[in-house]
């Protein structure tokens, strides 16, 4: 599965491949009829004049440019619309526009405004003059730029992952790709000159190879099941004929039952182990975020019923992302290694412990008063101050932030962790390696 599922992405990388082509080629010739404006209107003097005015509107129309903007000295001297295609919230547009890439010459790129898509190019005139022109991308023509994809929209949100794609007309790409049976979904940044984020994009289109291995899979199961059904029924026939006939035939049933029940046995402790891997971080060996999820919501309505205490503390590593960005993934895993070890030693066996997504934890602690709880984070902190971790050229301390809440006036456990994400944040906010709760807000 996991191979068809490579495949999947493969051949969805080579779409938005021709996707980005498509972009650049769109942008090139926009380029080039801006080119062919300038050389018509090297001598600008008169744009004022009724004729050169005509003639603008025909070349707005002829090129399909809706806006084109003239500026002296970084100041609107001339502007133009199409007065066919009417742009909503020009002035707006017009000074993000103007303060997009302000030091650059000369540029020609994609930029979402509000929530729309524009083509915008800027060249040089002259040492004073400069030219814009704007043309906004409309739904049909946006569906026809990627039509190897069904679905796509703007989304509001800066990827910076692993992943990312080289371009000639976008400094840099980042995307993040997820599979299921049905759909595989993209979402894909685009950044432009000094790395100023342009615009991002949820693309969407139906697998086809993951269905394919689905179907396998499937009919695998099901010839495997008629398979299996016709074994035992065979086996029970063999059984009752040696039973009948043959007792030294009968002892080699009992052999091939005690192959099965061994078989089974292994099959069980395969399944505990699939378990474990369903239910338990790979890197920290830690409760995963929906099996912490599963404990905590038990606890929430046992203590609930029975009207004992609970707490709850959430806990976020301090300076992580630097840290990642600094010295590597390498370290970061270590760092996460080391903090869930020191964490473990700290409390109880059965404590409910789990890692709800990067550098954030969270502990349950059940029949815990608060001022108890906030004990046990800052034996935790100052445990976590202790780490050090050896690299080539230093020899790294962590710390971490804490928030803590407990069941007071908490209906649901998601409104204590809210709470406790809460006051990890004035934690953070305070200076960081600090545990923070309603006990101690200031």
């Amino acid at each position: 599965m996991k191979n068809y599922v490579q495949i999947e992405k493969n051949e969805n990388i080579k779409h938005i491949k021709n996707f980005i082509n498509t972009l650049e080629n769109r942008l090139l010739q926009n380029k080039e009829q801006t080119d062919y404006l300038i050389n018509l209107n090297k001598k600008y003097n008169s744009f004022s004049q009724e004729k050169i005015e005509k003639k603008i509107d025909f070349l707005l129309n002829s090129f399909n440019i809706d806006y084109f903007i003239i500026t002296k000295n970084d100041k609107i001297d001339f502007e133009k619309s199409n007065n066919t295609h009417k742009i909503k919230n020009i002035n707006v547009i017009k000074n993000e526009i103007l303060h997009l890439h302000k030091n650059i010459n000369s540029f020609n790129t994609i930029k979402q405004i509000n929530t729309q898509l524009f083509f915008i190019n800027k060249s040089k005139i002259d040492k004073n003059y400069s030219f814009y022109t704007i043309k906004q991308i409309q739904k049909e023509e946006f569906k026809n730029l990627v039509l190897n994809f069904s679905n796509i929209k703007l989304i509001n949100e800066h990827l910076y992952e692993k992943e990312k794609l080289t371009s000639k007309s976008f400094e840099k790409i980042f995307l993040k790709s997820s599979v299921t049976t049905t759909f595989i979904t993209t979402k894909i940044s685009f950044y432009g000159l000094k790395n100023k984020f342009l615009f991002s994009l949820e693309l969407q289109n139906s697998t086809l190879f993951v269905k394919e291995a689905k179907e396998i899979m499937t009919l695998f199961c099901i010839f495997l099941t008629i398979f299996l059904i016709l074994l035992f029924y065979i086996t029970y026939l063999y059984q009752k004929t040696v039973k009948e006939h043959n007792s030294e035939l009968e002892n080699r049933v009992e052999e091939r039952t005690l192959q099965i029940s061994s078989a089974l046995k292994e099959l069980e402790k395969v399944n505990l182990k699939l378990y474990d891997l369903a239910h338990t971080d790979f890197l920290t060996k830690t409760m995963n975020r929906r099996h912490f999820f599963m404990h905590a919501k038990n606890a929430f309505n046992t203590t609930n019923k029975e009207l004992n205490t609970l707490c709850v503390i959430m806990i976020d590593i301090d300076n992580f992302k630097r840290l990642n960005d600094s010295f590597g993934h390498d370290l970061g895993d270590r760092v996460l290694i080391s903090f869930s070890k020191c964490v473990k030693q700290c409390i109880k066996e059965d404590t409910i412990f789990g890692r709800l997504g990067g550098e954030e934890f969270a502990i349950v602690l059940e029949h815990t008063k608060l001022n108890e709880a906030i004990k046990i984070a800052n034996r935790i902190r100052k445990n976590i101050e202790k780490i050090e971790l050896v690299t080539k050229n230093e020899n790294i301390h962590i710390t971490a932030s804490f928030g803590v809440s407990d069941i007071k006036n908490c209906s649901s456990i998601d409104e204590m962790l809210q709470k406790a994400d809460t006051h990890l944040y004035s934690a953070k906010n305070s200076g960081k390696n600090r545990v923070r709760s309603r006990l101690n807000l200031i």
